[in-house]
């Protein structure tokens, strides 16, 4: 965002790691708007700019899905649907399972009770992966977790049999940069810090 642009210039960064960058896909580049405002403000204060998109979601250690996993003691972890992470743990009622997620990522979640009320598996992908949950059902999980949701997703989980939980496109999708910057913190002699928004969304 132009905010923690703003953010890095005053702190006198050097470089600014990022999980969306400014070019994504296919989208048309014109330098205008924001977009001319946040890349002027990077090129006249010298501040190169690191995006890791897909990367950090399905990074084993540093991963949105995979260190958010592990932080919450899921076991036996494998990849699910490319970038994401699906795992075991102690059986647990459903609601619980939710104020756990609520916990940890600091935001309510949107829930549909889908599936059975005792969950012992999961498979979670961070950002806009709403559109999945038919992906957990077929792989025999009880819950899935993900960041955005929209209409659609009531009725899937429903019909699916599926518990499914979104927790914010912004929320999921810190995880991974806060990790990374501990990895950096750990192997260079630099000095980091996070810079973040409260996104609600």
């Amino acid at each position: 965002s132009l905010k923690v642009i703003e953010d890095a210039v005053k702190r006198g960064a050097d470089f600014l790691v990022v999980h969306h960058g400014l070019f994504w896909n296919k989208d048309p580049y014109p330098i205008v708007g924001s977009k001319r405002k946040k890349l002027k403000l990077l090129l006249d204060h010298d501040i190169s700019l690191i995006a890791y998109h897909l990367p950090l979601d399905a990074h084993p250690e540093v991963g949105n899905n995979f260190k958010a996993a592990k932080d919450m003691g899921w076991q036996n972890l494998e990849p699910f649907y490319d970038i994401g992470v699906r795992g075991t743990f102690s059986p647990m009622d459903r609601k619980a399972f939710q104020k756990q997620l609520e916990l940890y990522y600091g935001r309510e979640a949107h829930t549909v009770f889908g599936g059975k009320e005792t969950v012992s598996s999961a498979a979670l992908i961070s950002g806009g992966a709403y559109r999945q949950i038919a992906d957990a059902s077929a792989v025999g999980v009880d819950a899935y977790i993900t960041g955005n949701v929209d209409e659609p997703a009531y009725h899937l989980a429903k019909e699916e049999g599926i518990n499914f939980f979104a927790l914010g496109h912004d929320a999921t999708e810190k995880v991974g940069p806060k990790a990374l910057m501990e990895h950096l913190q750990q192997k260079f002699p630099l000095q980091t810090t996070f810079l973040g928004e409260n996104n609600p969304f």
